[in-house]
Parts: C-alpha cells; structure tokens; sequence
C-alpha cells in the first residue's frame, strides 16, 4: 500500500495547503500547553468555543481515520480501492477534511491572531479545492455508485 498518492490540485498548492493547517494546529496545541510563541488576543469565551470545535474535529478525524483504515493516504491511490459510505461517510462524504478544517477554525477562533486566521482561510481553501478534485476522481473510478452516494450524501454536513 502506497502512503502518498497522485495529487488532486497542483503539488505546490496542495502541500503548502496542508502545511499551513498543520501549523494553525501546531500553534494551537503549544498555546493550550502555556508555550507562547504567538500572541494570543481572548475575547471572554473564545477559549471555551475553541476547545469545544477542537474536541468535534478531532473525533470527527479519528473516526474518519477509523472508517477509512488502510485506504487512509495522502492524495488519490493508484491501486484499486473500495468506496467507503460507512461510519462517518453516512453523514458527510469529507468527514475528515471537516475535522480538519475544524481544528484549523479552532485554531483561528483560539489565537485571534491574523496571521493564523489568514494562514487558516488559505488551508480551508486549499483542502476544498482539494475535494473537488478528489469528487471528480471518485466520480470516473465509481460511477454511477459515487453519482447515487454524492446525491444522499452532502459534501461536509
């Protein structure tokens, strides 16, 4: 099983893309650690809201990591694979993209730091552009089953 597949959007943008949410991600976990390299702006119960998306998207990733198993991989598999509309994928056909881009808003919502919320809006961006590109991949591999699961299922919630 190959880890790392053919990307869906141009390389430089879909690595930059996830790069930019892991860092909002990295910052954020340092600051609920008390390790401060950015500064941090708090507005009453941005904290709370904050940590309570975090908790959501990181379920929503580790069921999403649970459902797909051994399918899990960067970018779009060479090998022939199953569609997977279980678990999470009931719900949402992106459920851990949605994680992800749960923890990056939890990041921005955490910080109120510009950088962050600009580096945050980026990494959103990227990853939709990057599930678009995955659909029209599910749509040619899977026809007419992706087509049927794409019209019961919605694309995050």
């Amino acid at each position: 099983m190959e880890l790392i597949g053919k990307t869906t959007i141009n390389p430089i943008l879909f690595y930059s893309g996830k790069i930019a949410g892991y860092f909002t991600w990295m910052v954020l976990f340092l600051l609920i650690l008390n390790i401060n390299l950015f500064d941090k702006i708090s507005f009453g119960y941005n904290d709370y809201l904050s940590i309570a998306i975090l908790i959501i998207g990181l379920i929503f990733v580790v069921l999403s990591l649970i459902n797909l198993g051994r399918s899990t991989r960067l970018g779009l598999p060479s090998e022939n694979t199953v569609l997977k509309t279980n678990g999470l994928y009931k719900i949402s056909r992106n459920p851990m993209y949605l994680g992800f881009d749960l923890l990056t808003i939890s990041s921005m919502i955490y910080t109120l730091n510009l950088f962050i919320i600009v580096l945050g809006i980026y990494s959103i961006t990227i990853y939709h552009l990057i599930i678009v590109g995955e659909e029209q991949f599910l749509e040619k591999r899977f026809g007419l089953e992706y087509t049927n699961y794409k019209k019961k299922i919605r694309r995050y919630l």
